[in-house]
């Protein structure tokens, strides 16, 4: 864990929406959100506005109910182990690497069979924050329209820590090539969502490292946002902010260092920067380091300051590039 200067668990929501803080997958509030444990990592209740991302952890033969949202777009990132989950009218087998993603009213759920023997793990992005899922612990009050940060602040430090296996499982995945996002056009990846991964999606190189494009306005999406990327030793990626996107950048596997505000931090697996809009983040990875470290970031809403360093942007229109292997160079 970093030093209590940095960590989300001791900064309020105030001083993390000014200025930013790191987090770790391991490490937020739990509830429970449709039957499913849930912990909360980047959300109103530390200062987001846009986005909520979580971790749902679900034992073999725990189950979602099906449910869907009016007005909130999900995506969720198969992290540790395998699972099933509902997706364009079926179940389906995911497994570390793959991302789901469904838009607004579209029917979702998700379980671990019986048959497992290990937690299903995967980590969840709402966009926008779906308020009335805090209100049962008793951390939104619906009658004033405001979360309780005095309760949730407590929560905060009060909360048990997670111990997620410091293995890398993600790896890529091209099963079920009906649902893939691939196979798919635009117009039937917005309208009932799709099954992406995180090793193959649209090439950019905007802040000097490789990285994919994956859930964005090129592939139909107009509410997430998720990019992947891969920092050998010696890299560095630029220095940026975001004009309106909070972002939440998960390192989820390898070590370096995570700019936040003017200072570089050390960072290791599971560690998450988060970077409301307007919090300078970046990163570097020493040249004596001994891996490659692959960050990731959700934010919403989607980064057109990212977008307009491609070809793919134009006069308020994308274009749908080809979907191509991240590789680290």
């Amino acid at each position: 864990m970093v030093d209590e200067k940095w960590s989300a668990r001791f900064r309020t929501h105030d001083q993390i929406r000014s200025r930013g803080a790191i987090g770790n997958l391991n490490d937020g509030v739990e509830i429970t959100t449709h039957g499913v444990r849930t912990r909360l990592i980047a959300w109103p209740g530390i200062g987001f506005q846009t986005e909520s991302v979580h971790v749902l952890t679900l034992a073999p033969g725990e189950e979602s109910a099906l449910y869907d949202y009016d007005m909130a777009d999900e995506a969720m990132v198969c992290f540790k182990g395998q699972g099933e989950v509902y997706i364009r009218g079926e179940w389906i087998q995911i497994e570390p690497g793959d991302i789901a993603y469904f838009p607004e009213r579209v029917s979702r759920g998700i379980r671990n069979p019986k048959g497992n023997s290990r937690d299903l793990v995967l980590v969840n992005q709402i966009c926008p924050p779906q308020f009335d899922l805090y209100e049962p612990a008793g951390y939104y009050d619906r009658a004033h329209g405001k979360m309780k940060f005095d309760l949730i602040e407590k929560a905060k430090k009060d909360a048990a820590l997670s111990n997620l296996s410091m293995d890398n499982e993600l790896h890529y995945n091209d099963s079920y090539p009906a649902v893939r996002a691939w196979n798919l056009l635009v117009e039937e990846i917005r309208r009932e969502g799709a099954l992406f991964n995180m090793y193959r999606g649209a090439l950019f190189s905007g802040i000097d490292i490789p990285m994919v494009l994956l859930l964005w306005p090129g592939y139909g999406i107009s509410r997430c946002g998720f990019h992947y990327g891969c920092m050998p030793p010696g890299s560095q990626a630029a220095k940026h902010t975001h004009p309106v996107s909070d972002e939440c950048i998960v390192n989820w596997s390898g070590s370096g260092l995570s700019l936040l505000g003017d200072e570089y931090v050390a960072t290791g697996p599971h560690d998450v920067v988060l970077a409301p809009c307007g919090v300078q983040h970046g990163g570097r990875i020493p040249s004596d380091a001994k891996g490659i470290c692959y960050p990731g970031g959700f934010a919403s809403p989607p980064q057109l300051d990212l977008y307009l360093r491609t070809a793919y942007y134009r006069d308020g229109r994308y274009s749908t590039p080809p979907f191509e292997m991240l590789e680290a160079k």
